[in-house]
Parts: C-alpha cells; sequence; structure tokens
C-alpha cells in the first residue's frame, strides 16, 4: 500500500498540510484544490478543506489576485491582458480580477510601458521606422499591454 497516502488520511493531517502549502506563499483556492487532489485527497473532502483554509484566512482569492497582479506587473513587467488571462486561468472571478487591475497604478504603468519602449528601441536595429514601431508594438502586445495604450505612446 502506498505509505505517502496512508500518511494523509486523516483530515487534520491532510488540514495540517494544506495550511502549511498556503502559508508558505500566497495561494488561489483553485491551485489548493488542484495540490489537494494530486495529494490524493478524495474528491467529497477537498470543498470542506477549502472551506477550512478559508475561514483561517489561509486562502483569500481577492489577496491572491492583487498580489499576483502587482508582483506580475513590478517584476516581470506584464500588462493588463497577461495578467488578467493568468488569473482566468488559475480559475479567479472576473469581478476579483477587476479589482486586482484597478489596484495597478496609473502613473507606474504608463512609465513602464515608457521605459520597455525605450528598451526596446534600444535593441531594434531597423532603418524603417514603421517597421521599427512596429517590432515594438508587437513587444509590448505580447507582455500584455493594451494595443491603444501602446500605439498612443509610440
Amino acid at each position: 500500500m502506498n505509505d505517502y497516502n496512508e500518511n494523509l488520511s486523516g483530515l487534520t493531517t491532510i488540514l495540517h498540510k494544506a495550511q502549511s502549502y498556503c502559508a508558505y506563499q500566497d495561494r488561489s483556492s483553485y491551485e489548493v484544490s488542484q495540490k489537494l487532489k494530486e495529494w490524493g485527497v478524495d474528491a467529497s473532502r477537498i470543498p470542506k478543506i477549502i472551506e477550512d483554509l478559508i475561514s483561517e484566512k489561509f486562502i483569500d482569492d481577492k489577496r491572491y489576485a492583487e498580489t499576483f497582479a502587482g508582483s506580475k506587473f513590478r517584476l516581470k513587467k506584464w500588462g493588463r491582458n497577461k495578467i488578467a488571462f493568468e488569473l482566468r486561468m488559475k480559475k479567479i472571478p472576473q469581478h476579483l480580477i477587476s479589482l486586482a487591475l484597478e489596484s495597478l497604478d496609473e502613473t507606474q504603468y504608463a512609465e513602464t510601458i515608457q521605459a520597455l519602449i525605450a528598451q526596446k528601441s534600444k535593441e531594434v536595429k531597423d532603418s524603417d521606422a514603421f517597421s521599427k514601431k512596429q517590432k515594438i508594438a508587437r513587444y509590448l502586445i505580447s507582455k500584455g499591454f493594451e494595443s491603444d495604450l501602446v500605439f498612443g505612446m509610440l
């Protein structure tokens, strides 16, 4: 028999392991439910475990979405479109995604676009100005920035 599943047989053991998993870093309820499935937890127990983790503030999808959006913007220089896509992939509700995107500072957002334009302008070696702008715009749009903002700043 699998020793790993025997160790996880008790609800308190599973709950403690899930608490440790959530305490290490912010997790969404979807990520935790996927991890519980991966650990071999019975599907009927998962909603109760998630509910307990939410009530004990180990899981908070709003906090997760805001932290995710802020860190991906600051560290990876992602735009709103890419952040929203990734949050949808993690099954975060749309109203929480909207709140997370609204929490991004507009001034910093515009400054980041300008900085990325300047950085990419130095990298792109193209004599045709139109072609150079297209390459820069394609780069920024692929990072998730809105096309109207990008073309407005080019």
